[in-house]
């Protein structure tokens, strides 16, 4: 028996000993994305034409692509780069949730003088086992001097003694307590992190988009701008020459000179424009040391205007809406917000349970000597131990458990009420968009025959003009409508390239996402 006893104490310790070197299971790196080398751009004929906005950094003289933006966007923004250390954060929150579970070493010692001069050393290994709520501890003491009767237990054998033991919970903190609790939260929380990283993503990526086209819309505007300046300024060319020559009166001139004043107005506002979109649009493009850089003219799209777009299907709205109830962060993070308040809600259940504790323990002493006084009569000791123990404690009330079960009951009801608001929302989005998308088509299509026919009619003008049946304001008017119809085939074909973008946000679509 005595054996078998020694030989449970040793492993026991072992046990305890060997928790000590138990680390959590996330690699030091988990989560950290690895760098990703910057795209590289073609080569393509620059458009001499435009102005180039003042920029210090500049990554390449070719056309300048969406995708190139939103490489960029998605290696060196600093925002998403935020974003993104929620993850670590949850890394570090789940490491600090599982040292709860740490195994705790104690010790003290003890010299005392007097009429019981005595020595006392104790040391012991205390680890709490997520199974059933279970603690296990193991330790060595030792007494060695003079003792009274009342503090006996306090004298061990010449070799000390060594200890055993675990503690169960039955009924409170059997299936659920605060360290399990905690801890389980802090595992929710890592996928948690992962959806406000995407919610994150998904805003940014959008914001790239229509960053971009805005930009690519400015350039086309400052492109039709400065057609129409040019075209003001040979028609005055020649008009001028053909007042030296009589053959027109002053007034064409003057008048022309006043169109072509006018244009350069106009292209100064274009060009503004143009800058203006080129400064936003840097805070998403960024070099490989994550420095803004503003893009210049000869980056622009070429014939944007001219931009072929295949039919939207409008008939696309339920795989939208299918696609949207199951990519959106935003459902994800309730989905995941109802799992924590519920831990939280069988917390509280759990804690209105009596606390009902059972526990065992052995004990050993080694060398030689007894642990009584005398080793006679009432005072003989064995030197092998065993206990068994029940332990009770329920506060009568039990205010804070009910209480607790109050607020988790709820909070869940919050969060069910707000999941359902959010849904519809999504719904929402996802239609408008697609019938923003689809309407957008259309007026796409009208306008574009607009410009068809404004082209030939400031055509036939032009002719007009020039066989002395047309005037030269007529002239002018006709260039001009022929000039805002275009604008609007490119404002109309940007809104509905940011419409898309507003799509791919809605429907959760990251086209970067880490498989």
């Amino acid at each position: 028996m005595m054996a078998r006893t020694h030989g449970l104490v040793v492993g026991a310790v072992a046990i305890a000993c060997g928790c000590a070197s138990v680390q959590s299971p996330m690699p030091p790196a988990a989560g950290l994305k690895t760098t990703i080398a910057p795209p590289t751009l073609a080569a393509f004929p620059a458009v001499a034409e435009l102005p180039a906005p003042p920029s210090p950094i500049n990554i390449s003289n070719a056309p300048l692509a969406l995708d190139d933006v939103l490489q960029s966007v998605n290696q060196h923004f600093p925002l998403l780069f935020a974003a993104e250390r929620e993850r670590d954060i949850a890394l570090g929150q789940r490491l600090a949730a599982e040292g709860q579970f740490d195994l705790n070493l104690r010790s003290r010692g003890t010299n005392q003088e007097g009429s019981f001069g005595n020595s006392r050393f104790d040391i012991s290994l205390e680890q709490p086992i997520p199974q059933w709520g279970m603690t296990a501890f193991s330790g060595y003491r030792f007494g060695y001097g003079d003792f009274p009767v009342y503090y006996g237990d306090r004298k061990t054998a010449d070799g000390g003694e060594f200890r055993t033991g675990v503690q169960i919970p039955l009924l409170r903190d059997r299936s659920i307590d605060r360290r399990r609790s905690i801890l389980r939260q802090a595992q929710i929380g890592e996928p948690l992190a992962l959806a406000a990283v995407q919610t994150a993503r998904l805003g940014a990526f959008r914001s790239g988009a229509r960053a971009y086209w805005a930009w690519a819309a400015a350039g086309e505007q400052y492109r039709i701008s400065a057609g129409l300046l040019k075209l003001a300024k040979d028609r005055q060319e020649l008009f001028e020459k053909r007042t030296k020559l009589g053959a027109d009166p002053e007034f064409i001139v003057i008048e022309g000179r006043r169109t072509v004043a006018e244009r350069e107005g106009a292209l100064i506002a274009t060009e503004r424009r143009l800058q203006q979109t080129s400064f936003d649009l840097s805070l998403l493009l960024r070099d490989a040391s994550g420095n803004p850089v503003v893009p210049n003219a000869s980056q622009l799209p070429a014939n944007f205007v001219d931009t072929v777009l295949a039919p939207f299907d409008a008939n696309r709205l339920a795989q939208d809406l299918i696609n949207a109830v199951a990519r959106r962060p935003e459902l994800m993070r309730f989905q995941l917000q109802k799992e924590r308040l519920t831990i939280d809600l069988q917390l509280a259940r759990n804690q209105q349970l009596p606390g009902l504790n059972a526990g065992i323990a052995a004990a050993q002493d080694v060398g030689g000597g007894k642990k009584s006084f005398t080793g006679k009569d009432i005072f003989a000791s064995d030197r092998t131990n065993a206990e068994v123990f029940l332990a009770l404690d329920l506060p009568v009330q039990r205010r804070d458990a009910f209480g607790r079960t109050q607020v988790a009951q709820a909070q869940l009801m919050q969060v069910l009420a707000q999941e359902r608001y959010a849904r519809d929302v999504i719904v929402a989005e996802v239609q408008d968009v697609v019938s923003n998308l689809d309407r957008t088509y259309q007026r796409l299509l009208k306008a574009r025959e607009e410009v068809a026919v404004a082209d030939q009619v400031a055509m036939l003008e032009r002719k007009r003009f020039d066989l002395g049946t047309s005037t030269f304001l007529e002239v002018n008017l006709r260039e001009l409508f022929a000039a805002g119809a275009r604008a609007k085939v490119v404002d109309t074909l940007a809104e509905y390239q940011r419409a898309l973008a507003d799509l791919r946000a809605a429907t959760g679509e990251d086209s970067f996402a880490q498989p």
